[in-house]
């Protein structure tokens, strides 16, 4: 393996789970990405050293924390690494200024700068005198990132931040995440199974499935690569959609799913061809109504088979009326869609609405 800024090669091997992890990058933020049990906050805390008995060597921002070849393992404290949870680890009993200064008491001599610094990024000056059991969600994260921020870390670790938060709390939070990133000089390790969060916060993406790297590159690459192909039902990240050619009209092509659904894609395709088509969750809008005129060139009806919530939007399972109609009600297409949409229509297990996404949202992958 190269030697670039940031290497980490895990292996662990417990009852059930095998981590086989070798990453090498040289982007400041790199986002590890996957399904739940991929191995994402265990691959953490083996570089965090809260694993010892994991097989590592890390290098982080140049600097090697762990190599067995050089009889290198440093101690956790002495790792210098900034961790935020998923769940704030805040003490309730405390202050926000008191929890911010247990952080800092890490940072040494440059305590004072690196507690100034982490107030003025995340802007809670207005916090300080204020209990945490008195803060909303959005303001322990931001507190919870402060003090990790305070300990004047080499590096962040930072284990869906977000994930705990509603959307407009995300919203809210959001900013000042990215602010974090842009004015810090520091590397940044992210772990999200969110790919709107990936291809935002990240520069790099390495992604995980059953503890082994499947992909790394570009967030936006990645995230559409035939690696991740596989994982995209376990993620809610795309659906995926194999069909065969049945007409042309230049440069669209009318294409038909095994199970019947017709649909218009954005490229000239031999009648029988074969085409695998993908289709992010976030571009197939829902309606209760058929809509009237409108540029979108597939729309059809389709029955919801359940809604499953995932932080902050809500992923609606849908079987196109064609495969019900074939008596084969399998979800066969997700939408992502926040909550306060599936309450307004009404949304529920049997309930029938109207597909529609637009030709150009369809991506041709294989």
């Amino acid at each position: 393996m190269s030697a670039a800024a940031t290497q980490i090669e895990v292996h662990l091997r417990r009852p059930g789970f095998a981590l086989d992890v070798e990453a090498a990058w040289d982007e400041r933020v790199a986002v590890l990405f996957g399904p739940s049990g991929s191995g994402k906050t265990t691959l953490f805390r083996a570089v965090l050293g809260l694993l010892p008995g994991a097989r590592a060597r890390t290098r982080l921002a140049g600097t090697w924390l762990e190599d067995p070849e050089r009889g290198l393992r440093m101690p956790t404290e002495q790792r210098g690494l900034g961790w935020v949870p998923q769940d704030p680890t805040l003490f309730p009993h405390l202050s926000v200024d008191q929890n911010l200064r247990f952080g800092a008491a890490r940072a040494g001599a440059d305590a004072a700068r690196a507690l100034q610094r982490a107030i003025e990024v995340l802007e809670i000056g207005g916090l300080l005198d204020r209990r945490v059991d008195q803060l909303s969600g959005g303001e322990r994260q931001r507190v919870a990132m402060a003090r990790a921020l305070a300990s004047g870390p080499r590096a962040l670790l930072m284990d869906e931040p977000l994930a705990a938060l509603d959307l407009p709390l995300r919203a809210r939070v959001l900013p000042y995440l990215l602010r974090l990133r842009d004015e810090l000089e520091i590397p940044i390790l992210y772990i999200t199974h969110d790919p709107d969060e990936a291809v935002l916060v990240g520069e790099v993406a390495v992604v995980l499935d059953a503890g082994r790297v499947v992909a790394t590159g570009p967030p936006r690459e990645v995230l559409w690569s035939r690696a991740v192909l596989p994982l995209s039902e376990a993620l809610g990240l795309e659906n995926v959609l194999d069909a065969r050619g049945v007409a042309t009209d230049g440069a669209e092509s009318t294409v038909e799913t095994p199970d019947g659904l017709r649909l218009v894609v954005p490229a000239p395709l031999e009648r029988g061809e074969s085409v695998r088509l993908g289709l992010r969750a976030q571009d197939v809008l829902l309606a209760t109504e058929r809509p009237g005129r409108i540029s979108a060139r597939n729309v059809f009806e389709g029955v919801v088979v359940d809604c499953q919530q995932r932080g902050g939007a809500v992923f609606v399972r849908l079987a196109p009326q064609t495969a019900a109609a074939r008596g084969t009600n399998d979800a066969k297409l997700v939408a992502k869609i926040t909550p306060a949409a599936v309450e307004n229509l009404g949304l529920r297990p049997g309930a029938v609405v109207y597909v529609i996404f637009k030709a150009q949202a369809l991506r041709r992958l294989a």
